[in-house]
């Protein structure tokens, strides 16, 4: 981050300057008291299991020369090690906010890219900061700082010697999207897809729709939209004001497309297409899922003039995700695929198609946990799961959690089907399949399952 002057913070967000120096240097932003550093401004976050007011003293022993606060019973001239300067704000989680829409209006040659969607975001970032890369100094938000809080921490880190930032957008609640790309307003706006995500708020993939396509109207007037065509609610959007739209698709008429798709286990290969330019691209991931991430990162940035040269060069040379179709061979020969990030049923369809297309001849075993946050129609969507999973061909199906016993009941009495109500049985039925070096074994679940460690468990077993 770039250093600031107090006066900056205090009208950027509107607070109450209550002590200290207006032409004060300040060197940063921190939520954190723990990890702050002398002479960066602390936030006090009140989270769901902690309230930033409580550390203050701690985050001004550490060096914060700035407290923003909210409490109403905070006294300014409290035992403090020195004196910081303080503001007060009616909420400081908004104030963070505002400040990183100050901040970032600062960088107005720094092209911003700002991408929601229901599944594919976080791959398609890595995929478009791997492409422009290439051809300039690219920030990105890292991990899940995608929320009120992440976002604009991750704002923070613009310098001047960034020409491009990508920020992925999460929401799970309705306005975030309305708030986070009010933060951004990005030079080019994407939706990834619309599908059956935080339905415990959303209810149904039309007010998914609702929450997503908001990003768009926040996109700078003459900015770039990119649509998804072969997504029924996306190709909808025909006109966002002035600004200009770029589609893709695989199956429907688009800008850029993709055709001779092969899906081999550790790449697709496929053809790259806009306008009359046509590349070979061998992309290291599996599923023609992947192939919508490519052209989604593809599409956003011909939106900012790269050449389908560099665009080609990015795809091939991008590093996929943690946890998204992460795939370990162990000593033995056995595929172990890390697909435990998160999970949809949009995403668990997908992942489930892409292991069956890259392994055609392999044992495939499933190893799925509950899909949460589905809100009233969760039971039906893990029956619905079961009947997708029912007529493939498929070694042997674990199913760990309490919810996905729907799937259980959908599959009936398939003698290949187990579910296990805890870990330990999970992986002791796991650990009685017979396995050879042509067994494949899929892992996903949602981040509450932690399926992740059943993974790295199994791991370590296979590799005795």
């Amino acid at each position: 981050m770039e250093i600031f002057q107090l006066r900056d913070l205090i009208h950027a967000i509107k607070g109450k300057f209550i002590i200290g120096d207006p032409n004060l240097l300040v060197k940063g932003v921190s939520i954190d008291s723990r990890t702050i550093r002398k002479g960066e401004s602390y936030f006090a976050i009140k989270g769901k299991r902690y309230d930033g007011h409580d550390f203050i003293k701690e985050a001004v022993d550490k060096g914060a020369s700035v407290a923003v606060y909210s409490n109403e019973s905070l006294k300014p001239f409290a035992p403090f090690s020195k004196f910081p300067s303080l503001i007060k704000t009616d909420d400081t989680l908004i104030a963070l906010g505002e400040f990183a829409k100050y901040y970032r209006n600062k960088f107005n040659s720094t092209k911003i890219v700002g991408i929601t969607g229901s599944n594919g975001k976080t791959t398609t970032k890595e995929i478009l900061v791997s492409i422009l890369n290439k051809n300039g100094k690219t920030l990105s938000n890292k991990g899940n700082f995608n929320n009120r809080v992440g976002l604009p921490l991750s704002v923070f880190n613009l310098i001047c010697e960034y020409q491009y930032a990508v920020f992925e957008a999460g929401t799970s609640l309705f306005g975030e999207i309305e708030t986070l790309s009010d933060i951004l307003t990005p030079d080019v706006g994407v939706i990834t897809n619309i599908g059956f995500s935080h339905l415990e708020t959303f209810v149904s993939p039309e007010g998914v729709f609702k929450e997503k396509k908001v990003l768009f109207e926040n996109v700078k007037e003459n900015g770039i939209v990119v649509v998804n065509n072969d997504d029924n609610f996306l190709k909808t959007i025909t006109k966002v004001g002035n600004r200009k739209i770029i589609t893709f698709a695989i199956d429907c008429h688009a800008d850029i497309t993709a055709e001779n798709i092969k899906l081999f286990p550790d790449q697709v290969i496929f053809d790259i297409c806009f306008g009359k330019e046509r590349l070979e691209v061998f992309m290291p991931a599996k599923g023609k899922f992947n192939v919508y991430n490519a052209l989604t990162a593809a599409a956003c940035a011909i939106g900012l003039g790269i050449s389908l040269e560099d665009i080609k060069l990015g795809i091939e040379s991008f590093i996929p995700p943690k946890m998204r179709m992460e795939t370990i061979i162990t000593k033995n020969g056995i595929v172990l695929i890390n697909d435990t990030y998160n999970a949809n049923p949009s995403s668990m369809k997908n992942s489930i198609e892409a292991v069956l297309q890259s392994y055609p001849d392999k044992k495939i075993n499933l190893v799925l946990g509950d899909m949460l946050e589905l809100g009233d129609k969760s039971n039906e969507y893990h029956f619905e799961l079961g009947k997708f999973i029912g007529d493939k061909k498929i070694n042997s199906i674990n199913l760990f959690g309490s919810v996905i016993s729907n799937t259980k009941v959908s599959l009936g009495d398939k003698k290949n089907v187990f579910y296990c109500k805890s870990v330990d049985e999970l992986l002791n039925n796991l650990k009685s399949i017979d396995v050879d070096k042509n067994s494949v074994f899929l892992f996903k679940g949602s981040r509450g399952m932690k399926m992740e460690e059943v993974f790295t468990k199994f791991y370590d077993f296979s590799e005795r």
